[in-house]
């Protein structure tokens, strides 16, 4: 019991070491936020970028390319792997392809796993409203960038399909 007693006085005696609780949560909590408003706002830009909602302007489109990063890599429910300029060009190209037959994307369960350094992953249900019978599943590791809206930008996205979950269940 002695060694024991001892241990907690040392211990005690090391907390200036360690962060205080308040501040870490705090700072992990506005990391969250601004991960999940990143995902939001950028599914938002995406919808109506596709509907035509906004001109074809790069003034618009700053919107999409400011926020990924150079080395940012993209592998797609189907496996195929895309760079940052590659994603961009397509993204560009794809201005009002939901014209004739407006979408809507939803995300569902948006949820921050790790976020340490001012790196933070995160994964999310990506579901469009375009008679699709399946969503994706996300997973996005995020970096810092001051100059990006939410101070954040996407390093690396993989996504995966998934099915809806059957009328009836939870």
């Amino acid at each position: 019991m002695k060694h024991i007693s001892r241990w907690f006085s040392f211990a005690a005696g090391l907390t200036f070491l360690l962060p205080a609780a308040p501040a870490f949560a705090e700072d992990e909590r506005s990391l969250e936020d601004r991960c999940r408003a990143e995902v939001v706002e950028l599914h938002e830009f995406l919808e109506q970028w596709s509907n035509a909602e906004l001109p074809a302007t790069e003034e618009a489109f700053a919107r999409f390319g400011d926020v990924i990063a150079p080395a940012f890599l993209i592998i797609g429910p189907d496996g195929e792997q895309a760079g940052q300029e590659s994603i961009v060009d397509a993204i560009r190209a794809a201005h009002g392809r939901w014209r004739e037959a407006p979408g809507r994307i939803r995300i569902e369960n948006y949820r921050l796993h790790h976020a340490a350094g001012g790196l933070a992953l995160a994964t999310y249900e990506e579901w469009h409203d375009l008679g699709e019978g399946r969503g994706r599943l996300s997973t996005v590791l995020f970096g810092p960038n001051d100059a990006a809206p939410n101070d954040v930008e996407w390093l690396h996205l993989h996504e995966v399909w998934i099915d809806p979950p059957e009328a009836g269940t939870d």
